[in-house]
């Protein structure tokens, strides 16, 4: 029996090899999900489901990285970084001009949408940035505008410690959310 088990375990992971050239492309993880839900194995068709959304995630993220501009408005693109954790997707950035600094969150996920429906309803001054909604919220010398996404359940956030609301405001109408939201 453990011989038959090992046999049937070693052929199922030789019949879907994975190469150097395909490793992480989700067109291979999705057809292998396929093969195995057709052959009724339904746990490795939910393991290469989730290696084919897992690399689907990654591409879409990497595209959105690249729609944060290099300079809007005079204000300069940092290091844009990303991260994803526990169903978050998270990419920063720091935009900079004349010493002062504001401060870019792309949170995706369904719980950034969730925070994001909280957040527009939690109090602030609610501002349009073409067909999108924000809301502005001051604290002390922070200022910061969240924006609900439309397309994609997430949220973006604008701060800033030393630009004005006036500065970050304008900053906000020029960013490019609508390249972001999808």
């Amino acid at each position: 029996m453990k011989k038959q088990l090992l046999f049937l375990t070693l052929s199922s992971l030789a019949a879907f090899p994975l190469s150097a050239e395909d490793e992480g492309d989700p067109a291979t993880y999705c057809k292998q999900a396929a093969e195995l839900y057709e052959e009724d194995d339904i746990a490795g068709a939910v393991e290469e489901a989730k290696w084919c959304l897992e690399s689907l995630e990654q591409i879409q993220q990497a595209r959105k990285t690249d729609k944060f501009k290099k300079e809007i408005a005079g204000w300069k693109r940092g290091e844009v970084k990303q991260q994803k954790t526990m169903g978050f997707s998270i990419i920063e950035t720091k935009y900079t001009k004349d010493g002062k600094t504001i401060e870019v969150s792309y949170n995706s996920g369904s719980m950034a949408a969730m925070f994001s429906q909280m957040g527009v309803a939690g109090g602030g001054k609610k501002i349009r940035l073409g067909r999108y909604s924000g809301m502005v919220m001051e604290q002390g010398t922070r200022n910061e505008i969240l924006i609900g996404l439309k397309m994609t359940p997430g949220m973006l956030t604008l701060s800033s410690n030393n630009a004005s609301l006036k500065e970050l405001k304008a900053f906000a109408k020029k960013f490019p959310v609508k390249e972001i939201d999808q």
